[in-house]
């Protein structure tokens, strides 16, 4: 019987030759999805609406609670199938072949292609800056999704070994910002006057600034997604977890530490009122002179290259799980010989340059956040389905205090989504229920047969 439960819950994957990685370069993985641009821009959209230093803090906590509680969730998950695109498979097992496919899409469209030329676009802003000339943005935004491409093509550990080197520069660069930030003595300040009362933080804004700052977080899900290319995946995606998460977390509220020395949380504004777009530049420039400028450009440009190389990894592999459940064309699932997915690589990096093209790519991802918090959701409670549908399946990892880490999980998502509907009105959930109904459309054009094996 066990065997038989083996088979069911192991999807095909590569052979163990091809697990090249350990829980060092799993958590330069995960820390390499997580940590993006947003530090150096989200808190200042939220800043001066929840108009207190507590407001601005404890977003990134709940953040930091939430991203602990879904990746430990998934690396259970994810250790009963390790396998590429972990998480969907769950979701996939647990409720069905039609949400499982409406979770990939969803988290693959939007959670990295359309995302991924947004940041590709935010990287191009700073090379032009550097380089000389008026190149284009959007053939800076292309060349930098090449240069991810191709970091990946030689080999798995030469593509793996690129993405840690990055994943070392962009801690470095952050932890250094902190330290640096947290030092220095301060001598100019943004200051605002006292309002008359702040939201608490059960608020909707507060629920809205969570909502915001989770989508720093939602790298935590890579982990489970490239469960296929682990040694050991119920030892080392745990330990990946834990280890990420907590050195996002330290970074994340170091660095917002930093911002409050410089910056009153009512004065994140610009100077005609709206939301301060770029609070990371300005708390630089306050903290340490405007000399800093030209080197902070170089290190958030690798930054950000750091996130678009993390995003092509992972992406592919979500695209060779859907491949391998007939969700996709079966060739996209067919790995080289040596264990490189350089056809679903190449998919990734065209469907990515061609989402430049999108007009209004940011407004659109802004539309689309309720729901890939509602997908991230469903893969996390798919961990009560499976332990209770598949109650003697091979388990090489347990979440521990099942289930309140998972429900708590569910239950701080769910207040952020609803807050956030509400606060944001019907254009949030027209748009996320159109979304539904577009991809369930699309669904029979994109179909392929299922691998042989899954």
């Amino acid at each position: 019987m066990d065997q038989i439960l083996r088979t069911k819950v192991d999807p095909v994957q590569g052979t163990g030759e091809h697990r090249v990685l350990g829980t060092g370069g799993a958590t330069g993985m995960i820390v390499a999805a997580t940590v993006g641009s947003g530090i150096f821009a989200l808190t200042g959209q939220f800043g001066a609406s929840v108009g207190s230093t507590g407001g601005v803090l404890f977003p990134w906590v709940i953040g930091a609670v939430l991203a602990l509680c879904g990746g430990l969730s998934l690396a259970e998950l994810a250790s009963m199938m390790p396998c590429s695109g972990g998480s969907i498979e769950g979701a996939r097992r647990a409720f069905g072949a039609t949400v499982g496919y409406l979770v990939a899409m969803v988290t693959i469209l939007a959670g990295y292609l359309m995302s991924n030329a947004v940041i590709a676009l935010f990287l191009a802003e700073y090379l032009d800056r550097l380089i000389p000339g008026d190149a284009p943005d959007t053939l800076l935004a292309v060349g930098a999704i090449l240069v991810a491409l191709v970091s990946q093509l030689p080999g798995l550990r030469m593509g793996f070994a690129a993405n840690s080197a990055l994943a070392v520069v962009k801690v470095g660069v952050i932890a250094a910002f902190v330290i640096a930030g947290l030092s220095v003595e301060v001598t100019d300040r943004l200051v605002a006057e006292p309002a008359a009362s702040t939201p608490s933080v059960f608020s909707p804004q507060v629920a809205t600034a969570v909502l915001l700052v989770s989508f720093a977080y939602l790298g935590w899900s890579t982990g489970a997604d490239i469960a296929g290319d682990l040694r050991d995946p119920g030892r080392t995606l745990p330990r990946a977890m834990i280890a990420s998460i907590v050195l996002v977390a330290a970074l994340y509220l170091g660095i917002n530490a930093a911002y409050l020395r410089v910056i009153d949380p009512g004065a994140m504004v610009e100077a005609d009122g709206s939301d301060m777009r770029a609070i990371g530049s300005v708390a630089a420039g306050l903290l340490f002179g405007p000399q800093i400028g030209t080197a902070m450009t170089v290190a958030i440009a690798l930054l950000l290259l750091s996130t678009i190389v993390s995003c092509v990894i992972t992406s592919a592999r979500i695209l060779e799980s859907m491949a391998r459940a007939g969700e996709a064309p079966a060739w996209l699932g067919v790995r080289r010989e040596d264990g490189v997915p350089q056809r679903a690589l190449v998919v990734v990096a065209a469907l990515s340059a061609a989402s430049l093209a999108i007009g209004s790519l940011g407004e659109l991802l802004d539309l689309l956040t309720v729901l890939v918090n509602v997908f991230s959701a469903l893969t996390v409670a798919a961990l009560f389905v499976l332990r209770r549908t598949m109650p003697n399946a091979p388990r090489p990892f347990k979440v521990p205090l099942y289930p309140w880490v998972p429900a708590l999980y569910l239950a701080l998502a769910g207040w952020t989504v609803v807050s956030s509907i509400m606060t944001g009105g019907a254009r949030t959930a027209w748009a996320s229920c159109a979304s539904v109904i577009i991809l369930l459309l699309l669904r029979p054009l994109v179909r392929g047969r299922p691998a042989s094996g899954a």
